[in-house]
């Protein structure tokens, strides 16, 4: 019996590897919904993500615009997304992709500052908005990845 049930043990996380190498990165981000902003807040937010990712432009940021219909921006990682801001009214999103304390952890300080003039949700209005949280199975499988390889990471000094 103890056999088996190791044989099913190692077959599971088997399983989960080749799921990992299949899908590096999970689906779902972390969102944070907050309530709507005016127009000048929305643009200071705006500014302090493009100086941040000029200012690190050499370290593998890069900011992008959101298309003309939306009111979004988007922070990536060496081609990854990392950060995600979007407006849709009534509500302000920031969306934070999962492995991004190992990917570019200097996004953490940002978020920090995005977030301070703003009134978050509650966790209750945030599920009643439909705001969806990563599944358990992506923040398992983020755990089982580990580390992110140096050359894929932003922010890291050489």
């Amino acid at each position: 019996m103890k056999v088996r049930h190791g044989v099913m043990w190692a077959l599971f996380l088997a399983l989960v590897v080749a799921i990992q190498i299949h899908s590096p990165e999970p689906v779902e981000p972390e969102v944070l919904a907050y309530r709507g902003v005016p127009d000048e807040t929305f643009w200071m937010l705006r500014r302090h993500a493009l100086r941040f990712a000029e200012a690190r432009a050499r370290e593998g940021f890069e900011f992008l615009e959101g298309t003309p219909a939306t009111d979004s921006f988007l922070i990536r990682c060496k081609g990854v997304p990392v950060l995600h801001v979007e407006r849709q009214p009534p509500l302000l999103l920031i969306k934070v992709a999962l492995g991004t304390e190992h990917r570019a952890p200097a996004i953490f300080p940002l978020k920090a500052t995005l977030r301070w003039p703003l009134e978050p949700l509650s966790y209750l209005e945030q599920v009643l908005s439909g705001v969806q949280e990563p599944t358990l199975q992506d923040r398992l499988l983020l755990a089982l990845a580990g580390d992110v390889p140096e050359d894929e990471r932003c922010g890291v000094r050489k």
